[in-house]
């Protein structure tokens, strides 16, 4: 049979069937955004650090893991990693040019360090969790998890296990980070409010500024192949342009809460369909692996503190093994030196990749 289009029943069922499935995962888009919501507010109400994105993360964690009928919303992760990326360049200042040659040292100290870190979590891993060779490399990489986890694929590692191991990571080192700041420190990590600019205090021109910095940012980094290009790409364009003077707009801080929450909602939905046993048998080793990184780390802040004048704290969360977007988050909210903090989790990106990219293509033996 046919409809008064003359397409036949079989091709009105799947479209039906596929507009329901549409239907269906934005119900679970939306509903993962309003946990994410419910749980920044939550945070924000208890002065928690980072609130509106580890208050978001936390909630959709913990739903994740009850099963709740949520879901990651992958369509929205670029546009708002690329807010994020254009905020983050908006830090930058002329000044940061003055600062480049005092940065080279620590700049130069990245890569003994991630050899270091990432060959420490190889040998915890495969010595104590049992991991095998490919799995356990593409588990101790600390950064590029979009790309770790296809070269881990195509290595023959286990997937499933470098995501939530590396996820672990990310998760644990971003909640002690801010919290050892606001503890030890006395940082307001807990500010709610990172913008003194309002969305109704921006123009037409603000805005148009900020949306053509983000899309040629992602889409030159994208065309160039880069890892990480939605926040990449935006931060770099955003920061050359306010480093040299040819802007000073920012982001209103309603678009920067929303950018917080939705990236707190795509790592806290990662976990969804956990197990006992994924628990106990992989996030464990995670858990123990990041304090051990956490402990190198400590030790590598101090003597790069001490050998180059910069700040400790400023060093911490340019150094810390944790992830790229939620770092740089951080240093924005807390006003420290953003671009110390930024150019060094770039130089660590671009570390991790190529070596990861060398190591791949060398281990012939690891491929299936």
């Amino acid at each position: 049979m046919a409809d008064g289009a003359g397409r036949p029943q079989g091709e009105r069922d799947a479209q039906d069937a596929a507009k329901r499935s549409i239907w269906a995962r934005a119900a679970r888009f939306a509903l993962a955004f309003l946990i994410g919501a419910i749980g920044a507010v939550i945070f924000v109400y208890f002065h928690l650090p980072l609130p509106w994105y580890l208050g978001a993360l936390t909630a959709c964690l913990i739903a994740s893991v009850l099963h709740a009928p949520i879901e990651r919303p992958r369509p929205l992760g670029g546009p708002l990693r690329a807010t994020l990326g254009v905020a983050v360049g908006s830090a930058f200042t002329p000044a940061i040019l003055d600062q480049v040659g005092a940065m080279t040292v620590s700049l130069v100290i990245l890569v003994p360090f991630m050899i270091l870190i990432t060959t420490t979590s190889m040998t915890f891993y495969r010595r104590f969790a049992g991991f095998d060779r490919p799995t356990a490399f593409f588990s101790a990489v600390p950064g590029g998890l979009t790309d770790m986890t296809a070269m881990a694929e195509a290595s023959g590692a286990n997937q499933r296990t470098v995501i939530l191991v590396q996820a672990t990571r990310i998760v644990l080192i971003v909640f002690a980070v801010p919290l050892w700041l606001q503890v030890h420190d006395g940082l307001a990590a807990a500010t709610p409010f990172a913008s003194p600019v309002r969305l109704s205090q921006s123009s037409f021109a603000d805005i148009a500024t900020l949306i053509a910095m983000a899309a040629a940012g992602w889409g030159i980094a994208h065309r160039l192949g880069l890892a990480g290009a939605p926040i990449v790409g935006p931060m770099v364009v955003s920061g050359a342009a306010h480093a040299l003077g040819f802007t000073t707009v920012r982001l209103p801080v309603e678009l920067l809460v929303l950018a917080q929450i939705g990236v707190g909602v795509l790592l806290g939905c990662q976990f969804r369909g956990l197990t006992l046993k994924e628990f106990t048998h992989t996030m464990v080793w995670g858990i123990l692996n990041a304090v051990v990184l956490l402990s190198v780390t400590a030790v590598v802040v101090l003597l790069v503190s001490k050998w180059t004048g910069f700040d400790q704290v400023s060093v911490l969360m340019a150094f810390a093994p944790g992830g790229q977007t939620e770092l740089n988050l951080l240093a924005f909210v807390l006003g420290v030196d953003v671009a110390y903090v930024a150019l060094h989790h770039l130089a660590r990106l671009a570390i991790v990749i190529l070596g990861a990219q060398l190591v791949f293509t060398t281990q012939k033996g690891w491929r299936p």
